[in-house]
C-alpha cells in the first residue's frame, strides 16, 4: 500500500517540531525520526541541522543502521545542558556503562534502546526534559 503523504496544518508543523525547538537550558535534548522529517514535515534534515547550528545548538543525523529508531532519527542538544545533566548522574551512567560526554552519550542513545526500568532511564528522561 502506497501511502501519500498530506499537507500538514501550521499548528500541526509547530507541534511536531516543538520537541527539537524547546532544546536548550531545561530540554538539554530533543529528536525526530528522519521519516517524521522528511514524509510528515516534508523538509530536509539538513534544514533542521542548519536550525540547530544558527542557535549554537549541536546537532546530529543519525542513519538507520547505527540507530535504534527504524529509519534514523535526527537529534538537536545544548551540549553545556546536557553535560551538565550527565556531570550530576555520573556515578549512574558509569555504574551502567553509559558515556559522561554529550556526543558521545547521544550517539549511545541513539544506538540503543533503552526500557523504563533501566536504572539510567531517569537521566535519559531528565535529558529529554521528561521527569517526574
Amino acid at each position: 500500500m502506497l501511502l501519500i503523504p498530506r499537507e500538514i496544518s501550521l499548528t500541526e508543523r509547530t507541534a511536531v517540531l516543538s520537541g527539537l525547538r524547546r532544546v536548550g537550558p531545561r530540554k538539554a535534548l530533543g529528536y525526530l525520526p528522519l521519516r517524521t522529517i522528511t514524509d510528515i514535515l516534508q523538509i530536509s534534515p539538513a534544514t533542521l541541522l542548519a536550525e540547530a547550528a544558527s542557535k549554537g545548538l549541536a546537532a546530529i543525523q543519525i542513519e538507520p543502521d547505527r540507530c535504534c529508531i527504524k529509519s534514523g532519527a535526527l537529534y538537536v542538544y545544548d551540549r553545556k545542558a546536557l553535560g551538565e545533566l550527565l556531570e550530576g548522574a555520573a556515578s549512574t551512567l558509569n555504574r551502567h556503562g553509559l558515556p559522561l560526554d554529550p556526543d558521545q552519550f547521544v550517539q549511545h542513545i541513539a544506538a540503543n534502546w533503552f526500557e523504563s526500568d533501566h536504572p539510567a532511564y531517569p537521566v535519559i528522561e531528565a535529558a529529554f526534559g521528561l521527569g517526574h
